[in-house]
């Protein structure tokens, strides 16, 4: 027999791993919902396609369940790469109900490196082979205090891998995905307050959580209660980014 209820596709962001949607898989889990996090292998500096090997590793989970209608939920630097998956998805025969960016660029096409303080800041990172280092090294101290507690921490932390300097300067189209999909966006704290206005100004269903840019990993039931209220709430307007 088919499955009428709706599943949950967690995409984190490629600089990290599946542990940062760990903790909020497990409460939407525990809520009935059907979950799958996205998995996948970072690229090499070898490969001019970095979007692409991304998507078919995602389409390509076969625990994700066709019958479902699903909602695509995109962390950090997956957000600007999530329309353009939510696309190829539908292109496969998917239903997707609902695209909820959290706490990262608002998607406009350009590579990261269209600002020039991102590419100046990457370049003086690189590595003698033309990797960077895992994205946690980039901020020190920074980011160990963005979740205090310590297991929690070396799991989401751990994951992260080198990154090819050129994974930053592709591009990636975005495309006017249906009417029917529901588009949300969820940030934490001020960090992404600019993307989240611009979200709102395109009539997207738009929330603000005090916290930090790993508040999923910090408070999990607040946030998976969050995404579950704004998938509610799309049919009824396109919400207000307001503080907690």
């Amino acid at each position: 027999m088919q499955s009428t209820s709706d599943g949950w596709l967690l995409v984190p962001s490629p600089l990290l791993g599946p542990a940062s949607w760990g903790p909020v898989a497990a409460v939407l889990d525990a809520l009935g919902q059907s979950v799958t996090i996205a998995r996948t292998t970072m690229t090499t500096t070898g490969d001019l396609d970095h979007v692409t090997p991304w998507v078919n590793q995602i389409l390509g989970d076969e625990s994700l369940e066709p019958e479902r209608p699903t909602v695509v939920v995109a962390h950090s630097a997956a957000c600007p790469r999530a329309p353009h998956l939510v696309q190829a998805m539908i292109d496969k025969g998917r239903q997707i109900k609902a695209m909820i960016l959290v706490d990262g660029r608002f998607p406009d096409g350009k590579a990261f490196t269209a600002d020039a303080h991102c590419g100046t800041m990457l370049d003086g990172m690189i590595r003698p082979d033309d990797y960077l280092p895992p994205w946690p090294r980039w901020w020190g101290s920074f980011v160990s205090g963005l979740v205090v507690d310590e297991a929690a921490r070396d799991l989401v932390l751990n994951e992260a891998a080198p990154i090819p300097r050129t994974w930053f300067d592709q591009s990636c189209p975005v495309p006017s995905l249906p009417a029917t999909v529901g588009r949300g966006f969820l940030s934490f704290g001020l960090g992404y307050a600019q993307s989240c206005d611009q979200a709102y100004q395109h009539g997207w269903y738009t929330t603000r959580l005090s916290g930090d840019h790993l508040h999923q990993v910090v408070a999990p039931d607040a946030v998976a209660a969050t995404l579950m209220a704004m998938v509610a709430g799309m049919t009824s307007g396109r919400g207000y980014p307001v503080e907690d």
